[in-house]
C-alpha cells in the first residue's frame, strides 16, 4: 500500500468516528523518587474503529483506511481492526502534594529533567515565581512529553490541535499550568544534525502549540494556563472549524 492511497478517502468524514482513549498510574507508596504518589503518569489517544467491509465500496474504503500513514499503530477490535491516529503522553505533579520535584523528573528520563526550569524553591510550593499566581486555579502541573499524530492527518486545518486541546480537557482540570517541550521529533536520530530542517520543524510544531495559547518560557519551554482566555478562544474556533453541525 502506498502512502499516495491515504488520499483516496476523505479523512475529514471519518472526524467525528474518533474515539479518545486514556491510561494513567500512580503509586501508592513512594519506594523512590519515581514512585512518587504524587506523580500521575498519563498517555491518551485517539482512535478510529475500521470494521469488516460488507460490500465492495466499504473494502475499497477500508483497505484506504488501513494505508501506512494513516495511523501510528494498529490492532484488533470487535469485529475489525481499530487505529490509533493521535497519541499524547505525559505527567502530572501535584505540587500540594510532592515532596522532590527534581529526584522525580531527574529518574525518569532527560525530557522530564529539561522541565525542571519550572520549578523553583523560592516560589510557592517549589514553582518558579513567575508562575506563583496560577496557583489560585489549582495546584497542579501538566508536563505533555510526547505527542504524535499519523502524517495523512496532518494539514487537514488542524487535526491535531483539535485533538491535543480535547484530550487536554480531561487532563488539566485541575492544572494551574501546562508545558510542553515543542520539538519534531519524528525526525530520525541520525538525520538530526541537518540544523536547516530540524529548525524548520521545530518552528512548525512551535507554531501548533502557539495556536493553542502556549508562549514560550526558556529553555525552549512553551507554557499555558488552561483557564486563560487565549487558550479557550482557540479550541472554541478549532471545533467550529472541524466538527460544527
Amino acid at each position: 500500500m502506498t502512502v499516495a492511497a491515504s488520499t483516496r478517502v476523505d479523512l475529514l468524514a471519518h472526524l467525528p468516528r474518533l474515539q479518545l482513549r486514556f491510561s494513567s498510574s500512580a503509586s501508592l507508596v513512594a519506594m523512590d523518587a519515581e514512585d512518587d504518589p504524587a506523580t500521575l503518569e498519563w498517555s491518551c489517544k485517539a482512535v478510529l474503529p475500521v470494521r469488516e467491509p460488507e460490500d465492495e465500496e466499504e473494502a475499497a474504503e477500508r483497505e484506504s483506511l488501513l494505508a501506512q500513514d494513516v495511523s501510528l499503530s494498529r490492532s484488533p477490535h470487535d469485529d475489525g481492526e481499530e487505529l490509533t491516529v493521535f497519541a499524547m503522553s505525559g505527567l502530572t505533579l501535584d505540587l500540594w502534594w510532592i515532596s522532590r520535584i527534581y529526584d522525580s523528573l531527574d529518574s525518569r528520563s532527560s525530557d522530564y529533567e529539561h522541565f525542571a526550569r519550572l520549578f523553583d524553591s523560592s516560589g510557592d510550593m517549589g514553582l518558579h515565581p513567575d508562575f506563583e499566581e496560577c496557583l489560585t486555579r489549582g495546584t497542579q502541573v501538566v508536563l505533555i512529553d510526547r505527542a504524535r499524530i499519523a502524517p495523512a492527518w496532518r494539514g487537514l486545518g488542524g487535526v491535531g490541535r483539535l485533538l491535543i486541546a480535547r484530550l487536554l480537557r480531561w487532563t488539566t482540570s485541575s492544572a494551574a499550568l501546562v508545558a510542553t517541550h515543542p520539538f519534531p521529533i519524528d525526525i530520525p536520530l541520525d538525520e538530526r544534525d541537518d540544523q536547516t530542517r530540524v529548525s524548520r520543524e521545530t518552528a512548525a510544531v512551535q507554531n501548533t502549540w502557539q495556536t493553542l495559547g502556549f508562549e514560550p518560557f526558556r529553555d525552549d519551554l512553551w507554557v499555558m494556563q488552561p483557564h486563560m482566555r487565549h487558550h479557550k478562544d482557540a479550541v472554541r474556533r478549532l471545533e467550529e472549524s472541524l466538527i460544527s453541525d
